[in-house]
């Protein structure tokens, strides 16, 4: 159903839709308006091969459809400035402010309509640092949410999510899930739902005769019984949801000194039936085994799928002991075999490594993941390359790109601040010393470019003051 707000336009090709937003594109600096279709596809369309649209449509702006006027205009205005300033893009605007990317969101498009038609997979984006891999990310990440997929996001680290540690990165990944609930329209003010969200449908959904296809699971089965009869209220909910959440409750199991009292209510009992999350580096298929459950529990659901956006893989190289570093490509290797659906990882894999307190298949029945990895060129990442068909190597956006990047930043700009007004020759003196330094990076290039917007119009208010 169309929101009231939409304006209606048409293509000759792909028929009558409803226009979410417009932007200068990197080709002669046109007006592109982005299109949900009534057909159901999404696209960025040249302004001119449209019907329908008002003249002033090309200096309107947009958010999920919506016309921004008067306050609405500028708090999104100075949203996307306070983020230019640390060289970044603000989630919500992320697809709005994405250029030279075409091929790009093309690979990422179809990979969500595989899982969506019930096949996941994995996809590499390779690139030297400040080409936007971070970027590419919260662009999918955007987008996934709003075509109704359960999206977690994880940044390896050698510390706190390090690859030979899979309950580090499982944690992580439970920590950082979001999904929208189902509507009917998810618009911008739709409040992202977490892991606990999901669990808490679910198990009000674990009915019998079906259970949600995951009655045979040994782990979110007997996790899901027990939260139909949990008191969610208590403090003892909070202990249970945080040990499944593969947070450390040993101060609330054991108790202390000082509060010897509360070491039994506060106990998760064995007698639950739920196994432990193996804290050591061989349980790899356990975890993998939970994740492709989670991506199972999604489906019947009514999600898409499980799109798990990896973000600096090439912590890998960074592993300098032998022993762990063959942990960690192991536990990748079993992601992205896991997300590709390996018939093999249904059962025990004598190829594949097993923990032997309770060794598990990789896979739970299906898998329905889109895993999706960032990582620099580095020679230590070629054992999991070759495991995964779709490769971007993502290259710095080109100097058109760079400047359609720069005259959509000082249209925000003038937005935010409409006093300030900007000579041609002022704004392409800014664009020309930004391009000095493009080498640096997009994320330096946005940040130059505000930071030199700040001084003239600091030191403008100074001089009238």
């Amino acid at each position: 159903m169309t929101e009231p707000n939409y304006l209606k336009i048409s293509h000759p090709i792909f028929g009558s839709g409803v226009l979410l937003s417009t932007r200068k594109s990197s080709i002669n600096l046109q007006t592109e308006c982005l299109v949900r279709f009534d057909s159901g596809l999404q696209l960025w369309i040249p302004q001119h091969r449209l019907q329908g649209l008002p003249e002033e449509s090309q200096d309107m702006v947009f958010e999920d459809g919506i016309i921004l006027k008067g306050e609405a205009l500028k708090l999104k205005a100075h949203r996307m400035i306070e983020a230019f300033r640390l060289g970044i893009v603000p989630t919500q605007d992320v697809s709005d402010f994405t250029f030279g990317r075409e091929r790009e969101t093309n690979i990422i498009a179809n990979a969500l309509t595989s899982l969506s038609e019930g096949k996941g997979g994995s996809m590499i984006i390779e690139g030297e640092y400040g080409t936007g891999k971070s970027h590419l990310l919260e662009y999918i990440r955007a987008i996934a949410l709003k075509k109704n997929f359960v999206v977690s996001s994880v940044a390896l680290s050698t510390q706190e999510t390090i690859p030979s540690r899979p309950k580090l990165v499982y944690r992580e990944l439970l920590t950082n899930l979001r999904f929208y609930p189902q509507l009917p329209q998810t618009n911008q003010n739709t409040p992202e739902l977490g892991f606990r969200d999901l669990l808490r449908a679910a198990a009000k959904q674990f009915q019998p005769p079906h259970y949600l296809g995951i009655k045979e699971h040994i782990f979110f089965a007997p996790v899901l019984k027990r939260l139909n009869k949990i008191d969610d209220q208590s403090p003892k909910a909070e202990v249970f949801w945080q040990w499944i959440e593969a947070e450390s409750t040993k101060e609330y199991a054991v108790g202390s000194t000082h509060q010897e009292k509360f070491a039994s209510p506060y106990r998760i009992s064995g007698a639950w039936q739920i196994p432990a999350l193996y804290d050591f580096s061989t349980a790899v298929d356990f975890y993998c085994y939970l994740i492709s459950g989670l991506s199972y529990l999604c489906r019947n659901l009514h999600y898409h799928g499980l799109v798990i956006l990896l973000d600096e893989v090439e912590t890998i190289s960074f592993i300098y002991q032998n022993l762990a570093y063959e942990r960690g490509i192991n536990f990748l290797e079993g992601l992205i075999k896991m997300a590709h659906n390996d018939q093999t990882l249904k059962h025990i894999n004598k190829n594949m490594i097993h923990n032997q307190v309770r060794p598990t298949p990789y896979i739970y029945k299906d898998a329905y993941v889109l895993l999706v990895l960032t990582t620099t060129p580095e020679p230590a990442t070629l054992r999991i390359k070759h495991l995964s068909p779709n490769i971007i190597n993502l290259q710095p956006l080109n100097e058109q790109n760079l400047i359609t990047c720069f005259e959509n930043l000082v249209r925000y700009y003038q937005i935010a601040f409409p006093d300030l007004h900007l000579l041609n020759t002022t704004k392409e003196k800014i664009l020309h010393n930004a391009l000095r330094y493009r080498d640096n990076g997009i994320r330096f290039f946005l940040k130059y470019s505000v930071e030199c917007l700040d001084t003239i119009r600091i030191n403008r208010k100074l001089a009238v003051n």
